[in-house]
């Protein structure tokens, strides 16, 4: 028997596509399956975290996107702490610090130096690993996101806009005293 009989005659099984539930990011960390499913670009962000690449996510399906300039991220980080709010994920990049928030809750924002990332933009997610200083193209996680399964509500772990409203317009108005 030649060797390309005996390969042609190997039983493979079909292959079938692989449920949500058992998509694992192991090499790449944490995976908040709850907000990355809903933007149907679950499998392509694995495949980028897994390479060491930016994630490319539309913001405004389960998260909306704070973007807060400069040093002034890291104050609101502290005020929200101190206020007793969970904070949720935060990015730290070239610009300043982007807090992932639930969508739709900063429709009425207005604070100033600020900007919302809404439906039909996109925001970069570093892989769950790359935690600052650490950072891919300049963009790490200044506070990761967790695990989160797939039946978890979009929202679950992320906060709303209001919560940071306070924490932010102090920082602000500190950032502005110091100047």
């Amino acid at each position: 028997m030649s060797v390309h009989t005996a390969v042609t005659e190997l039983a493979l099984p079909e292959p079938r596509p692989v449920p949500v539930e058992e998509l694992t990011a192991a090499p790449v960390g944490p995976v908040p399956f709850n907000w990355l499913a809903p933007t149907g670009r679950l499998e392509q962000a694995l495949t980028a975290w897994g390479r060491g690449h930016l994630a490319e996510i539309p913001a405004g399906l389960s998260f909306d996107v704070l973007l807060v300039p400069g040093d002034l991220g890291r104050d609101v980080l502290v005020r929200v702490g101190a206020a007793g709010v969970r904070p949720g994920p935060v990015i730290l990049g070239p610009a300043g610090a982007e807090f992932i928030i639930r969508p739709g809750s900063a429709d009425d924002w207005c604070a100033p130096a600020s900007t919302v990332l809404r439906s039909g933009s996109l925001a970069l997610l570093p892989p769950p690993t790359v935690l600052v200083p650490e950072t891919v193209a300049g963009r790490g996680w200044l506070v990761p996101h967790v695990h989160r399964a797939p039946s978890a509500p979009p929202g679950a772990g992320v906060p709303s806009a209001v919560h940071l409203l306070e924490p932010y317009l102090a920082a602000v108005q500190a950032a502005g005293a110091r100047t």
